[in-house]
């Protein structure tokens, strides 16, 4: 580009139309009246020099062949990039790394074992106990019971805040001074993890629930009634329900009758939290029930070996078209979307049909706004060309500065000059909402993962601006002018077509010229302020260089169609030569990308055997472990005592606070509710252990170093926990990746109720009330406080925080 504008730029201007005269049809003499940057485009060649346009033949064939020569060559270093970070060590240690996602698996292989016979022959002696396979289930019933009492968790939370904050007013309005710290000290030491209770049955916990709602109901000597009104208090209407439950009355349901009654808020959200867990844990006993929990047709299987999984995923697995496939790698866990794990070849295609004609749709609702909005960029050539809105000229620059979108610094400006616009910003104020748009549609297509999501937004989303933004703004902007002037003049049609469409470029200029300017803030942004919790591993920069032969094309199209418009002084086609070779170069592009894409796509797509030897030869260098050395008897026995490095033989299923049902219920466990339990059970004895005893609260210094304490406080506490795999001891590691890919719900511990700590000793009351519930519902006000200002400090994270919750996003 800083070779061609040199050419170009003089070849436009020197000796071009300018303001110059010229005779017309009828032998009149008119003056062109070209201005402003229009001198410096393809309209200012005065017809007759029309041999010039062999120099923007040249320069564009030079454009061509030279993006073409960089575009290949960014895709080849992309892919020397990303398979040198996908064979890193660092990488290899993933539970991505060598997991693939199978779909439109048939009814014969959706089983652990038909999968592992079918894929033990990608490992060493077809040894398939270094397979590891999951069959997704839909766990929609289980899914909704505990999205119900996360809501109602936050509900609890939001109502002992708020009785928490009015007693805290009260309290120190009052004039109390008690110096409570000692006693709040020895009560944040209790760990959140309640120990283990004796076995009782599901009637017998119901049974104590509603005890303890009724004690909640009538108890009036919980410690906020000292300072509060027993008004202040939110209350609900309830109706008992067919279970006998006590359930919201609504207005909504007024076919509803029963028995009815007055309760607090926080009374009926205990009860209902401890239902919820009741159930939650019942559910879980047989994670494996066909008749509870329908198979899906997706499957995750992860192999010993990074290259196991990339010639698992590239070769075909079925005999029958589309069976078995697609097959995704470099699936992360936490991108997983759930809800698309169930999607069959049908039902992709029908959710594709559907979301391209909501696309549709969507491209031609924005059309309306985006053709006024370009016409309204042309707002001064239109005072200027059309006499009616002449009245236009009147109007203050400000004003047309801001709907067109351009600064006006002369009311003398001529025509030309006004073409010299900037974008819109109502534009690009409309365009804020159709990146969440394209996510959308991505997620109704079927994406099965959020990288996925993402890739497909981006071609939406490119899709939408190049028809928009390009396309439709470039012609809007252009009719407006041209319509007129063809109406006045139709037999001319060419000419102005070749004269007052090139205009349209201008907008570009200016708009390259916005973004360019804000493109270092975004960078830093980028780099050092955001975090992106999505990797695509570089496949959106493999795409948006993909997306740039859009560009060519229609720029090859242009030039064609702009050099057949070219007239000479004799009014004939002046560059029909030119025209020709524009064909034949974009016949090239065409062959070349298509060439390029088949040739790269698998390199991009998969890895070559050929890295795998080094890979492995930097993974041993990089992690030196006592997995070397040679194993032993004694080895093997020390690693196995260890609660949170080994699996178990299998045990009595497990509440959700790690108790034991019994034995009567033991020959019936399944191998994912066994596997779920362990892991809870695993996080509640890491969180136990890990929740130490609480900070003495810090005096309420003023100013900024008050927020220093607290920060520090609290990136301590952070900082105690594991975020590389590379963090963990070999035999925890390899126990956290062989439950990487299990459904989350399966292993979502109950949550804890977090409350401030406050001075007058509310949330303590608050937690010694809800022991009544047992292990059902659990509370702590441990590392949260309550300011004088009604403000929580967090000094540490949430009680029921997951020992391994910074590892979820590097599996």
């Amino acid at each position: 580009m800083a070779v061609l504008v040199p050419v170009l730029l003089p070849i436009n201007y020197n000796k071009g139309k300018g303001n110059n005269y010229h005779s017309s049809e009828n032998g009149d003499r008119v003056q062109w009246n070209v201005a402003g940057l229009d001198t410096l485009s393809w309209q200012n060649v005065d017809p007759a020099r029309t041999n010039r346009y062999w120099a923007h033949l040249i320069c564009a064939i030079t454009v061509v062949s030279w993006s073409l020569y960089r575009m290949y060559r960014e895709k080849v270093n992309f892919i020397d990039v990303r398979q040198r970070f996908l064979t890193s060590p660092e990488h290899r240690l993933k539970a991505s790394a060598r997991t693939i996602l199978v779909t439109n698996i048939p009814n014969e292989y959706r089983s652990k074992e038909a999968l592992e016979a079918l894929y033990d022959v990608f490992v060493d002696n077809d040894d398939r106990s270094k397979l590891t396979v999951w069959v997704n289930r839909d766990y929609k019933t289980l899914k909704t019971l505990v999205a119900r009492r996360r809501g109602l968790c936050h509900a609890l939370e939001k109502e002992e805040l708020r009785i928490l904050r009015l007693v805290n007013k009260r309290y120190r309005k009052s004039g109390e001074v008690l110096n409570r710290h000692q006693s709040t000290e020895k009560f944040g030491q209790e760990s959140p993890v309640l120990d283990d209770e004796d076995t009782v049955h599901f009637e017998q916990a119901q049974h104590k629930i509603s005890n303890a709602f009724e004690k909640d109901c009538s108890e009036e000597k919980q410690l906020w009634h000292k300072y509060l009104k027993p008004s202040a208090a939110s209350q609900l209407s309830l109706v008992r329900s067919k279970d006998d439950e006590w359930q919201p009355a609504s207005l909504l349901k007024f076919w509803v009758f029963g028995e009815r009654r007055k309760a607090p808020k926080i009374a009926w959200l205990r009860t209902e939290i401890a239902r919820l867990n009741t159930r939650i844990d019942g559910l879980r006993v047989n994670l494996d029930d066909d008749e509870l929990y329908k198979k899906q047709n997706s499957a995750f299987i992860q192999f010993d070996r990074q290259m196991a999984a990339h010639m698992a995923c590239s070769l075909v697995s079925h005999n029958k078209a589309g069976r078995m496939s697609p097959r995704f790698l470099e699936v992360a866990p936490h991108e997983v979307i759930w809800a698309n794990m169930d999607v069959t070849s049908l039902g992709r295609l029908v959710r594709t049909c559907i979301a391209l004609v909501l696309f549709a749709a969507m491209l031609l609702l924005w059309a309306l706004p985006t053709t006024i909005l370009g016409s309204l960029s042309q707002l001064g050539s239109l005072s200027y060309s059309v006499s009616w809105l002449a009245w236009l000229r009147d109007w203050p620059d400000w004003i047309l500065g801001m709907v067109s979108g351009k600064s006006i610094e002369d009311e003398s400006i001529t025509i030309g000059a006004y073409s010299s616009h900037s974008p819109v910003p109502l534009a690009r104020l409309a365009l804020l909402v159709v990146p969440a748009l394209a996510r959308k549609l991505a997620v109704l297509v079927g994406a099965p993962t959020r990288s996925k999501r993402e890739v497909i937004t981006q071609d939406f989303y490119f899709t939408f601006l190049f028809i928009e933004l390009v396309l439709l703004t470039a012609v809007s902007s252009s009719v407006v002018k041209i319509v007129p002037l063809i109406i006045d003049n139709p037999v001319n049609i060419p000419t102005l077509l070749a004269t007052n469409i090139p205009t349209s470029a201008n907008y570009f200029f200016n708009y390259l010229i916005v973004q360019f300017l804000g493109f270092s803030a975004y960078r830093h942004n980028y780099y050092y302020v955001q975090r992106n919790k999505i990797d695509t591993h570089g496949l959106l920069f493999n795409n948006a260089i993909s997306q740039l032969f859009a560009g060519i094309y229609v720029m090859e199209i242009a030039l064609i169609g702009l050099f057949l418009l070219v007239r000479d002084l004799q009014n004939s086609v002046a560059c029909k030569s030119q025209a020709i070779i524009m064909i034949v170069v974009l016949i090239l592009t065409a062959a070349f990308h298509f060439v390029m894409d088949r040739h790269l796509r698998p390199l991009y797509e998969f890895l070559p055997v050929t890295v795998e030897d080094a890979a492995v030869d930097a993974e041993r260098r990089r992690f030196i472990t006592q997995e070397d050395a040679p194993f032993s008897p004694e080895d093997d026995q020390e690693r196995g005592n260890s609660d949170d490095t080994t699996i178990p033989k299998l045990s009595p299923p497990q509440t959700l606070d790690g108790t034991f049902e019994g034995n009567a219920r033991t020959r019936s466990t399944s191998m994912t509710a066994r596997n779920a339990r362990q892991a809870l059970s695993r996080l509640k004895k890491e969180t136990a252990a890990r929740v130490t005893d609480i900070q003495i609260h810090l005096p309420e210094l003023p100013g900024i170093s008050r927020r220093r304490e607290i920060a520090d406080q609290l990136s301590a506490a952070i900082a105690g926990y594991p975020d590389e795999l590379t963090d963990l001891a070999p035999e925890a590691r390899a126990a956290r990746l062989k439950a990487a890919f299990q459904d989350p719900v399966t292993r979502e511990s109950a949550p804890v109720i977090w409350i401030p700590q406050d001075p007058a000793g509310v949330s303590e009351d608050a937690v010694r009330q809800s022991k009544k519930y047992g292990r059902y519902l659990q509370y702590s006000n441990s590392g949260a406080y309550l300011t004088a200002t009604n403000k929580c400090e967090i000094t540490q994270p949430a009680p029921d925080t997951r020992p391994d919750w910074l590892l979820d996003w590097v599996l």
